[in-house]
């Protein structure tokens, strides 16, 4: 068995001898100079380790945004609900898949993740297309699901939901 060799520690030292210090099984790891190599957090990131603040509280754009799907979501149920009969409502519902799904985003907006923001964005963006298709078809609730589509995607796209979406999660 090889021993380390340090200046001035007798390589020939027999059992029990003890090392100098800083080598051997029987040092700790004792004071580091300053700038030494520290070793990293093994639970994420810590406060003051260099990484941005994390928010704590829904931002207001993507709260607005949330609150926005659920009164389409609630606009729709209405109109399902006032629709007389099942081919209507049937028609209703497919128009209003995309706020469906978004609605469905909305409920998870308080659990953050960038999928989901991406995912809120697209079926918006869905609801912009259908909200013209509808407006081209002279129905008035297209004007309501384009304007609601165009304010949710700005509101979503801005930089603060992006953060709020990126955060580190717990």
């Amino acid at each position: 068995m090889s021993t380390p060799q340090h200046p001035g520690w007798d390589a020939g030292q027999g059992p029990g001898q003890v090392p100098p210090a800083g080598y051997g099984p029987s040092s700790g790891y004792g004071p580091q100079p300053p700038g030494a190599y520290q070793a990293p957090l093994p639970y994420g990131p810590q406060v003051g380790t260099g990484y941005p603040p994390q928010p704590m509280t829904m931002p207001g754009t993507v709260r607005a945004a949330q609150v926005l799907f659920f009164v389409m979501a609630g606009l729709v149920a209405l109109g399902i609900a006032l629709a007389g009969d099942a081919e209507k409502a049937g028609a209703i519902t497919g128009a209003s898949f995309p706020v469906i799904v978004g609605f469905v985003c909305a409920l998870r907006f308080g659990k953050g993740g960038p999928v989901n923001r991406r995912t809120a964005i697209v079926f918006a963006s869905l609801m912009i297309a259908v909200g013209f298709g509808a407006m081209g078809q002279r129905q008035p609730a297209g004007l309501v699901e384009l304007v609601f589509g165009i304010v949710i995607v700005v509101l979503l796209a801005q930089r603060q939901s992006a953060e709020w979406f990126r955060r580190i999660r717990s």
